[in-house]
């Protein structure tokens, strides 16, 4: 679309969620439609790249100014759409998917050696790099220009600029204000041309959607849950479901999946992937039945854990953090122990003893909890030494380890993990998935409180039970979190099969690769080894080279 002085062209991915009030204040812009799209360009016409931090929503867009001769691109604060670029000489191509950008044909099709550190770090690459030299991620909540001189970028929001500990003065306050801010996320994503469905899984997350849009006055609420059929009653989330939907009225549907299916369904979920991961496939599954089911837009819990530490990591966290400050010598020694015996490589001792005297103790705390291979097993898949895999978790702010904790899971296992499998899984079945908890007016309310009013002894997500309020049923509230997984070991060990070799073209060291197997062989590891089949799969499937160094 372009302004009506043809100055401005813009295309963009996403959905401004404030976009009727932004049109309020641009009164005298001559619009011509009633898109979202066209009230960024007026925007911009009227504030310039600054227009960015006031536009609520998920989006990535570009927009070119012919007067100047400069390009811009814009990403959301979270990271929900992803933005890919390459400068290649003088030429500089950008897109919303890297496969886009290899079809251009001015990319060469070589893995990137940083990108496949971090994807054997992960099991997901982290931003900005990504698994195609040259190829690189905006980065989320960042602004960039391009024009002859050069690339200019700059942050225009960051949870690091969100203080901690300086929000109401008590817990009361701190509720009403986190009700309040949750109930404006809420309303927001509402906003559709289009009926907007719930997904609905029976945790806490999911259910507060629920409860707190029929509190706002949402009736006969499109409800929806997959079901698999096949994973025992004690697995079940479906006696839970059913509370809410009877006692909020919802129009609820269930939409059931055979554990025959879900498994048939796996080599099409790593198809639809742009950039390989370990854990897409759960996504896939869910968003293909609820896209079968004749969904387009659908509210998820996505972020909820991350922002209300729901997650169990956050009990051993801040004694991670401490081991972390101490001995570098034990990390050291246990390291030569590795070396001498690798079949005890990759175990969670080796990656509590790699934590050991590290120089940030809280990216080192953070990989222990989340990192797929250790940096020494890293090594050992690589053929040498590496730099540090602390390079790839950055520093959020935080001044407690709960806090800490709470921005390191929203920056990297949400944005690099959930949200890109959340968003090329949903785009592959053309439905939108909208999370309120990724609200960045929420996320700073909640960011900025004192962390130790997001945790209780024996309650999860206290704080955002309370702000929910007395709707939310307390068999649920109370309930002990447990998340689906759904049975890939079994599947693995009964045939399930991608079609390819797990060292094919990747550049790893074969024996390394081989104890990987051996170990899935006797039973042990399937993450890892599913780790290297996705990744070999994805490397075949674009006729990938291995990385220069």
């Amino acid at each position: 679309m372009s302004s009506p002085d043809g100055r401005l062209t813009i295309v963009f991915n996403g959905e401004i969620y404030n976009f009727k009030e932004l049109k309020t204040e641009l009164a005298g812009f001559p619009f011509v439609s009633t898109s979202d799209t066209e009230v960024i360009l007026a925007a911009w016409q009227r504030w310039g790249w600054k227009c960015a931090a006031r536009l609520k929503g998920m989006f990535a867009f570009a927009v070119w100014d012919s007067v100047e001769q400069r390009l811009w691109l814009v990403r959301d604060r979270m990271g929900e759409k992803p933005l890919y670029y390459t400068l290649q000489e003088k030429r500089f191509i950008f897109a919303s998917e890297v496969r886009a950008l290899l079809a251009s044909g001015a990319v060469e099709r070589r893995i990137d050696s940083d990108g496949l550190d971090a994807y054997l770090t992960f099991g997901s690459t982290a931003d900005p790099y990504t698994l195609v030299e040259n190829v690189r991620a905006v980065e989320a909540g960042t602004v960039m220009r391009i024009d002859r001189q050069g690339i200019w970028e700059s942050p225009y929001w960051s949870l690091k600029n969100i203080p901690e500990d300086c929000g109401p003065a008590n817990r009361f306050e701190t509720v009403n204000a986190v009700a309040k801010s949750v109930r404006q996320a809420m309303r927001r994503v509402m906003v559709a041309d289009v009926p907007v469905g719930v997904l609905l899984s029976g945790g806490i997350d999911s259910s507060s959607n629920v409860v707190l849009l029929t509190d706002m006055g949402f009736r006969n609420l499109k409800t929806f849950s997959v079901i698999f059929e096949g994973t025992g009653q004690e697995l079940s989330e479906k006696p839970w479901i059913q509370l809410i939907v009877d006692r909020q009225k919802t129009d609820h549907q269930y939409v059931t999946v055979t554990q025959e299916e879900a498994s048939c369904w796996v080599p099409c979920a790593v198809e639809a992937m742009d950039q390989p991961t370990w854990d897409g496939v759960n996504t896939y599954l869910v968003v293909r039945a609820i896209h079968e089911a004749g969904l387009k837009v659908a509210v998820s819990g996505q972020g909820s854990d991350e922002l209300f530490l729901g997650y169990d990591s956050r009990k051993s966290f801040a004694g991670l953090m401490s081991l972390a400050s101490h001995t570098p010598s034990v990390s050291l020694l246990f390291r030569a122990l590795t070396d001498r015996r690798p079949g005890l490589g990759d175990t969670k001792y080796e990656k509590l003893f790699q934590a050991f005297g590290a120089e940030r103790p809280a990216s080192a705390a953070y990989l222990a909890r989340h990192s797929m291979f250790s940096q020494g097993g890293l090594e050992r898949l690589r053929g040498g030494e590496r730099p540090f895999q602390g390079r790839f978790v950055r520093d959020k702010g935080g001044l407690t380890p709960l806090g800490i904790l709470s921005r390191l899971e929203m920056a990297h296992y949400l944005k690099n993990t959930l949200l890109r499998d959340g968003d090329q899984m949903s785009m592959s079945q053309s439905l939108e998935l909208r999370s309120p908890f990724l609200d960045s007016d929420l996320v700073e309310t909640v960011a900025s409180t004192p962390p130790e009013l997001r945790v209780a002894a024996k309650r999860q997500k206290p704080l955002l039970v309370d702000a929910v309020g007395q709707g939310l049923p307390s068999e649920i509230a109370n309930r002990v979190k447990h998340g689906f997984t759904l049975p890939f070991n079994k599947w693995l060990r009964n045939g399930l099969d991608i079609s390819c070799r797990p060292a094919a073209d990747l550049g790893l060291d074969p024996q390394a690769v081989e104890r990987v197997n051996s170990r899935f062989l006797a039973g042990q590891d399937w993450p890892r080894y599913w780790t290297l089949q996705v990744l070999a799969a994805w490397a075949v499937r674009h006729k990938l080279s291995p990385p220069s160094s």
